[in-house]
Formats: C-alpha cells, sequence, structure tokens
C-alpha cells in the first residue's frame, strides 16, 4: 500500500510536503495503536501487572503526542483538498484514541487489572484497522484532488 502511495506522491506538486507529512503522521500512528496490542499482550504474559501499566502508559502518552502531530497537519491537508471528509476522519480516530487510552483506567482505576488492559488491547486492534482504513482513503483524496488540479478548466486552473 505504501509503494503505491509514494507512486502517487511523486506525481504531486504544490501539496506534496502537506501530504507526506499527514501520511507520516498518520502511519506513526497506526504504528503505535498497533505496539499496544502487541507489546501489551507480551507484558501482561510475561511481566507483573505494574510493568504493564507502564509500558501502556508509556504508549498512551506516545500515542497523544503522534494525535497531537497529525491535529496539527490535517489542516494543511483540508485546506489543499478543500474537502473536510478527512478533518471528519481525524476527530474520529482520534476520539477512538481517547476511548482506548482511557477505558482501562477507568474500569482499574489508578491499578488497572489483566483484564481492564484487555479492553485496551481489543480497543486497539479496532482503532488499528480504522487508522488503517482513514490512510487508504486520504491515499485516494490525495490522488482525487491531484486529478482534479490537472483537468482543464478545474477551480485551480481559472485562477
Amino acid at each position: 500500500m505504501f509503494f503505491y502511495i509514494e507512486t502517487g506522491l511523486r506525481r504531486l506538486d504544490h501539496a506534496r510536503r502537506v501530504f507526506e507529512s499527514y501520511l507520516r503522521a498518520g502511519t506513526r500512528i497506526t504504528l503505535i495503536v498497533f505496539t499496544i496490542p502487541l507489546g501489551l499482550s507480551l507484558a501482561l504474559v510475561a511481566l507483573e501487572p505494574v510493568y504493564a501499566r507502564i509500558l501502556f502508559a508509556l504508549l498512551s502518552l506516545l500515542l497523544i503526542a503522534a494525535n497531537i502531530d497529525s491535529a496539527a497537519r490535517i489542516r494543511g491537508v483540508a485546506e489543499v483538498l478543500g474537502s473536510s471528509g478527512m478533518l471528519v476522519m481525524e476527530v474520529v480516530t482520534t476520539m477512538l484514541a481517547l476511548v482506548l487510552i482511557v477505558t482501562p483506567w477507568a474500569l482499574g482505576g489508578l491499578r488497572p487489572t489483566r483484564e481492564d488492559l484487555t479492553w485496551a488491547i481489543l480497543l486497539s486492534f479496532a482503532v488499528g484497522f480504522i487508522s488503517i482504513s482513514a490512510t487508504v482513503m486520504s491515499a485516494f483524496d490525495i490522488a482525487r484532488a491531484q486529478t482534479e488540479r490537472q483537468r482543464p478548466g478545474s477551480k485551480t486552473d481559472a485562477e
């Protein structure tokens, strides 16, 4: 998938930097979200619960930082595309990431149990697949925007 996205980005002109930075941020979020179930599952099996909590807290902080970075970059993408579809998807995935982060702490307080952290594992898989679909859909939006830009008589040609 990333090969096709990169190939499409090579054809972009002025908006390439905006899209590249946003796709990098989205990919970072996706990788962090999939690290949570893999790392947390191993930690819950092999380590004491306190270490699983610490790992989850660290990964949650990374996810929050990545979401802030992505949210800061979406404005430029929305301006270039002239569409709010990607902005809506960004808000939805950010809200789901917050639910993922808060759920174990809400269920278990300051000392979530293995069962409470299991909810984070399940939710992170769901958020990960939604993040992948958001990244793929953004690649299609980017391609569509470039096609419209190259069409004779398009809004940008009239300017």
